[in-house]
């Protein structure tokens, strides 16, 4: 049923509005605090970017009529009407918070988290932070300047997005004394002129931080744009509206209890994609050609030279360690399971681990060609120090290859000197949680301390030393493993933020460390039997949903990603300060929520998995290269996927995709089937004998789609590192062709 009201003219109206003197510049807030109203709908005036004023509007005005209309789905449509011209105007619905504590969790997706209530320092890209703040336990997490609200008591707290800054149009926050949580669903904005502009995104609050007010506005005006790092003028403009013309803004408002930020999440999982319900994501190349495609990337990045060979990660002929593919690159060459690429894979981990280890038996983050270390980013100007995260992904990754090579049956290929360093490097993360509690955001490499503290950066060794327990014998590595995923899911994911996993960014919130996070505690899980990790990995998984596309962005029509009529949705945003949206997390396969899928059986995992898989594709180009860019932020590459450009880390990421996600998962015993790969399902057929599917590839390659078909018993067991090993021989669909495939029970 839906409720149609003019505001103004029905004494039945759901909200009260009422005549109210004009604020004061600049000003969201109510200017006469009224805590029996929690919605106001608002006259708008800018001078350039500036909010000039902000006034509820009094149809006595003469300037808006504005009908209500409200659903039983908790949406409502505002309609404005304007009854005169007007210039430098716009409208907004603000809704009111009494009774608010800067304590209180706000969360705009990809943008904010926690209200970005950190310590601000202005450092040029990728530089660390200053000297002074090495070596400090006490040290605040620390960002270059991006939207926050003020962490200061008393002083101006505001921050002011447009939906292009976010990766679902939303605002969410948790009022923790009520046990509540609250999220605002709205749409991409207005069109005007064939191109849509913006809704803003606006929070501000009181200077006593008692009122806080949440704004969605049309069009949205910011004061200053955000920009890669920090702020530039703002393009945004009010509008010029003649009588008549009308502006529509739709919410959908969702109240809940919640009891902390995980149950925050867990809504906005469930209904990040109910206001504007998206289509099917495009099928336009199938894993296995995108794989084809990006392993031949990585051989063509092989380099010779004269201290070694290796594969390289990025644009460069040096060798990096984890974060963005350093010793990962190496494991769809692996999986591949030739000769030639063993052979390369053996000289590769020759160069990378028989060099580069310090004293602690922690690694440089990057190796010369020359097998010397290479100072780059915050080590250029602190050598001896290496970003802890680096170190997690290295220690991950290569029990997990260690484990491939046997379950290929070519474990003689390992090497006890390879192995001696792995357990060397497990042993310096043991001894440094021993001695410190923490792992913190950067390593000293000669005597293994924590060099910067905070941040989440360590959470791939959570999985890590899960995997090494079980490859060395080791139980002092699983009780180490558990200890520090304690601490990450009490210090950071109970709080909604996880950050230190990028070298180029200072502290601030990344989806890096998310993901990583989740990946971990799924390991661990594994490792374990207990499902409390399995349930965190849930919450975590969740967190990783704000930082995904959820949604058809409309880009303008001039830019590349619109003639290309791409779709957006499932592209990761990498952080709170780049501000970008890129093919994949960096730098895995996003299996875990595979297996969360798998052993839950909430589709909700695997949809987001399925969406990022896609959105990988939409970013390979006609020469099969791909960039971290596939983005329509107006802070960087706005429509753009980054063409003539290459970037290692996606080619990494999307063979991973390929490799461990099955192309179809199916339970043979209740026919349920799940796609991930670009091909559609058209029908499923259970018979005494087993299962028939019908699959049909529309894209313009063949696919050789992957197939994990199992019972109830066998999903019942964890899947564990390298299943795809003893999955079934895959199924070739020819391009534009059908296939009917047998499955016996």
């Amino acid at each position: 049923m839906t409720r149609h009201l003019l505001y103004g003219a029905s004494a039945l109206c759901l909200l009260a509005f009422a005549s109210r003197p004009a604020q004061a510049r600049g000003s969201w807030l109510p200017a006469s605090p009224d805590p029996a109203k929690s919605v106001r709908l608002l006259d708008c005036r800018y001078d350039g970017p500036v909010l000039v004023r902000a006034e509820e509007i009094d149809p006595a005005d003469g300037n808006w009529e504005v009908a209500v209309a409200c659903s039983d789905d908790s949406s409502c449509t505002f309609t404005f009407r304007a009854l005169r011209d007007m210039a430098d105007a716009g409208v907004a619905v603000a809704f009111d918070r009494y009774g608010w504590s800067n304590d209180n969790y706000v969360m705009i997706p990809a943008a904010v988290y926690g209200g970005n209530r950190q310590r601000i320092v202005n450092r040029s890209y990728a530089t660390g932070l200053d000297a002074t703040d090495y070596g400090r336990r006490d040290l605040a997490l620390t960002s270059n300047p991006i939207p926050q609200l003020s962490p200061e008591f008393g002083a101006t707290s505001r921050l002011e997005l447009l939906v292009c800054n976010a990766s679902t149009p939303a605002i969410a926050w948790l009022d923790r004394a009520n046990r509540q949580g609250t999220i605002l669903l709205t749409d991409q904005g207005i069109e005007r002129d064939g191109e849509v502009k913006d809704h803003g995104l606006m929070v501000e609050e009181s200077p006593d931080r008692s009122i806080a007010t949440f704004v969605i506005s049309a069009p949205g005006v910011r004061e200053r744009k955000p920009e890669f790092i920090g702020f530039s003028p703002s393009p945004d403009r009010g509008l010029s509206v003649q009588k008549g013309d009308e502006i529509t803004i739709r919410v959908t408002r969702l109240d809940f209890e919640a009891g902390g930020v995980p149950d925050l999440l867990a809504c906005f999982m469930r209904e990040r994609k109910r206001h504007m319900p998206t289509a099917m994501p495009r099928n336009l190349m199938p894993m296995s050609e995108v794989r084809r495609r990006m392993e031949r990337n990585i051989e063509s990045r092989y380099h010779v030279g004269a201290a070694g060979e290796y594969y390289c990660p990025e644009n460069a002929d040096w060798m990096s360690y984890g974060w963005i593919g350093g010793l990962m690159n190496t494991y769809p060459m692996l999986a591949a399971g030739d000769t030639l690429r063993l052979r390369r894979v053996v000289h590769t981990f020759d160069f990378g681990l028989l060099k580069g280890c310090g004293e602690s038996g922690y690694y440089c983050d990057v190796l010369g060609p020359d097998g010397k270390p290479l100072y780059r980013d915050a080590a250029k100007l602190h050598p001896g120090i290496a970003l802890t995260r680096r170190n997690a992904d290295l220690l991950y990754w290569m029990v997990k290859q260690f484990d491939l090579l046997r379950k290929q049956g070519r474990g003689d290929a390992i090497r006890p000197e390879w192995e001696a360093r792995v357990r060397g490097l497990a042993d310096a993360f043991v001894r440094t949680w021993k001695e410190e509690g923490t792992w913190g955001n950067y390593l000293d490499l000669a005597t293994g301390g924590v060099a910067v503290y905070n941040t989440t950066g360590g959470a791939m060794a959570v999985g890590g030393l899960a995997l090494t327990a079980g490859y060395y014998d080791n139980p002092e590595y699983l009780d180490v493993a558990r200890q520090a995923a304690d601490f990450y899911y009490r210090d950071f994911a109970l709080r909604g933020f996880t950050s230190g996993g990028c070298g180029d960014i200072l502290q601030n919130a990344d989806s890096e460390t998310a993901a990583a996070l989740m990946t971990s505690l799924m390991t661990l899980y594994e490792a374990t039997g207990d499902t409390a990790y399995r349930a965190w990995c849930a919450d975590v998984a969740n967190l990783c949903a704000t930082w995904t596309v959820s949604f058809r962005y409309r880009l303008p029509d001039d830019t590349p990603l619109a003639r290309l009529g791409a779709d957006l949705t499932g592209a990761v945003w990498a952080s709170t300060q780049n501000k970008h949206g890129a093919p994949g997390f960096c730098t895995q396969s996003g299996d875990a929520l595979f297996k969360l899928y798998r052993e839950t059986g909430d589709t909700l995992y695997a949809a987001l998995l399925r969406d990022i898989i896609h959105a990988h594709a939409e970013g390979v180009q006609p020469n099969g290269r791909i960039t971290e860019r596939l983005t329509y932020c107006d802070a960087d590459s706005r429509g753009s996927r980054g063409d003539g450009g290459r970037t290692g880390w996606n080619e990494t990421n999307g063979a991973l995709m390929a490799i461990e996600v099955p192309g179809i998962y199916l339970r043979t015993d209740t026919g349920r089937a799940y796609v991930f790969d670009h091909v559609v399902l058209r029908k499923v057929e259970k018979t005494e004998k087993g299962i028939t599917l019908t699959l049909f590839n529309p894209t313009a390659y063949d696919a050789t789609v992957t197939l994990l078909a199992e019972d109830e018993a066998q999903a019942a067991r964890p899947l564990g590192e390298n299943a795809f090993v003893d999955w079934k021989r895959p199924v070739v669909v020819r391009a534009g062709r059908a296939r009917t495939v047998r499955i016996a029970r």
